[in-house]
């Protein structure tokens, strides 16, 4: 059985990615605004404010048609919002990349507005069930200044609305959100490893293997910390974030065996989905990245244009990642307890940069992005492990270059881009790559 701290823990991750979070979260609060100002309408207090408003707002039937001017209104706003988002989802998914999806769902922005808007459909509802017609102090004075402030700050969201789904279905904004992301995750990455010389050897260290398929999307690092401290291990997992697995696959291995309680206590700590969405993981990012280019080099698309600007992000992570350790870490007390593994710089080009490179080397403009995407890569100090995987990935583009560019224009714009290579004279090893000689 699932420990209660696990199964919150998994709770709380799906609700929050979830784009029914807030819009159930806002109108429970409206409910408690309502509550309180009901309450507060039996007050003396009440009676004060209902003589300072003007007549309209303390007449009943000028209420009860002012909220249902209000909920008319709107439902009206909602509905359209969740048009525009469905109408945003399908085209992002049909321009860029089906990955995308989760990120523009779990928009934060979005989803506190629809749940404004109906949080104040709740309370108009709750407003108009307490007016009485022959009773004119049933009209709640301050529930009605209330809603008429809630319906300008729809009207005003409403505005705010319309810029944030007409910008986020803008290839460059999620390019943009997709590289801020990546960018903060890789310095969070760099701080928790900063001053960590090695990792500990664990070939030989005890494995336990995964239990279930799926995506290893989050670990309760706060529940599997408080076992690995109570037995003083050091636990290294076998997969980075994101990672597939089946039953029996290796998972985890500690530096002394578990019993079977703990070992079904640490599994319970693993959350794992049938979907992809490791939102921490820098790879995961620059992979969405790479898919966009790869949509945008489709002859459906052809907009060669976003796929070059996609390759310029890319590089830019790729220097910053220069010099940085396959690795994170977690569950630190006094010192870090769980290993994580990532891509190293090898697998990281041949997720993200080969297939553009496969599906873009008929274009010598693309081609010639990659290059200097690559040699941006250089500058960025990376380690001897890092510069093999680069300069055999630059041999890679030169490769399809020489057997799908055959125009000698082309041909020559490539080879200048590769002599720049080969003239970093702190990369003397760079001077082997061959040049794109013109085809007869």
């Amino acid at each position: 059985m699932s420990d209660p701290a696990n199964v919150f823990f998994r709770v709380v991750t799906r609700i929050k990615e979830s784009i029914a979070f807030y819009p159930v979260l806002i109108p429970a609060g409206y409910v408690v605004v309502a509550a309180l100002v009901l309450a507060f309408e039996s007050t003396s207090l009440a009676t004060a404010l209902r003589d300072q408003l003007p007549p309209g707002l303390i007449d009943a039937d000028n209420s009860r048609e002012i909220l249902g001017t209000l909920i008319t209104g709107i439902i009206s706003l909602t509905v359209f919002s969740f048009s525009m988002v469905m109408v945003v989802l399908n085209g992002a998914a049909a321009r860029l990349s089906p990955r995308v999806l989760p990120g523009l769902i779990s928009d934060t922005r979005n989803q506190v507005i629809l749940g404004i808007y109906l949080g104040s459909i709740v309370y108009y509802l709750l407003m108009i069930s307490t007016l009485n017609k022959n009773d004119p102090t049933s009209v709640p004075a301050l529930g009605l200044s209330l809603a008429l402030l809630f319906g300008m700050l729809c009207m005003a969201l409403f505005v705010v609305f319309i810029r944030s789904v007409s910008q986020s279905i803008q290839v460059d904004w999620i390019l943009s959100q997709l590289y801020s992301g990546a960018s903060v995750n890789l310095d969070k990455r760099r701080r928790r490893i900063a001053g960590l010389a090695e990792i500990p050897d664990a070939t030989d260290w005890w494995c336990l293997p995964a239990a279930r398929p799926g995506y290893l999307r989050e670990v309760n690092e706060r529940r599997l910390g408080k076992v690995l401290h109570k037995r003083n291990l050091i636990a290294m997992i076998q997969v980075e974030p994101g990672f597939f697995l089946i039953e029996g696959h290796p998972l985890i291995k500690f530096s002394e065996p578990l019993s079977k309680e703990d070992a079904a206590e640490v599994l319970d700590c693993f959350d794992f989905h049938d979907k992809e969405f490791a939102g921490a993981n820098i790879a995961y990012g620059m992979r969405q990245m790479s898919e966009i280019a790869v949509k945008a080099i489709s002859p459906a698309i052809n907009d060669p244009g976003t796929a070059m600007r996609a390759v310029n992000l890319i590089g830019v992570l790729l220097k910053r990642l220069g010099g940085v350790a396959p690795y994170d870490i977690g569950c630190v007390d006094h010192q870090p307890r769980l290993f994580y593994p990532q891509l190293g710089m090898q697998s990281m080009l041949q997720a993200v940069i080969a297939p553009i490179r496969i599906y873009g080397g008929h274009d010598p403009q693309v081609l010639i992005t990659l290059l200097r995407c690559l040699k941006n890569a250089l500058h960025g100090s990376p380690s001897e492990a890092q510069l093999e995987a680069i300069l055999d990935e630059i041999h890679a583009v030169r490769d399809v270059a020489d057997t799908k560019v055959e125009n000698p224009r082309d041909r020559c714009a490539v080879n200048e881009e590769l002599k720049r290579l080969a003239a970093l004279q702190d990369r003397p090893t760079t001077v082997a790559l061959l040049p794109v000689e013109p085809k007869d």
